[in-house]
């Protein structure tokens, strides 16, 4: 797929008309991990979807190409001032054209239009262009925000004030 980002479109989801398909990618993001995430509550976040990813808890964003979904980021709360960065997923055929990047960015935008002071997330480690991407974009590590990771996860903030 020869596609300039620029003509992909980045939009905030509306649930429950995009839950199908936002699930859909999530479970090709996971399958593309290769790893159980049951460690992470999994399967409670799939079946709590539309609550979770509804503000005030959470959001996503989604990127569309041709009525796919072809990239996704999320933001879900996780306690006063702190939000963390979920799910950031580009289907292969689209890396290196700078779609992830420009989901994160939306994510914190969004964050910070919602008066987050900080932006955490945990990187597994197929993740590492990611987590290059991250870094690139001004996160930190930092020390894990939950116990018993999977070995090799690297966590990350960003400060958003």
């Amino acid at each position: 797929m020869d596609l300039p980002t620029r003509h992909i479109p980045i939009r905030e989801v509306s649930l429950p008309a995009d839950t199908q398909r936002l699930k859909a990618l999530i479970l090709e993001y996971v399958a593309w991990l290769d790893m159980d995430l049951s460690y992470r509550g999994f399967d409670a976040e799939m079946e709590n979807f539309e609550t979770l990813y509804t503000l005030p808890s959470g959001t996503f964003f989604l990127a569309e190409h041709g009525g796919r979904a072809v990239g996704c980021a999320g933001l879900l709360r996780r306690g006063d001032g702190v939000a963390e960065l979920k799910r950031v997923f580009v289907q292969p055929a689209l890396r290196g054209r700078h779609l992830g990047e420009k989901l994160v960015d939306a994510v914190v935008r969004r964050a910070r239009a919602l008066g987050f002071r900080r932006l955490v997330l945990d990187a597994v480690p197929p993740t590492t262009h990611a987590q290059q991407l991250y870094l690139r974009m001004g996160f930190t590590p930092t020390p894990p925000y939950y116990p018993d990771p999977v070995a090799g996860t690297k966590f990350f903030e960003l400060l958003l004030d």
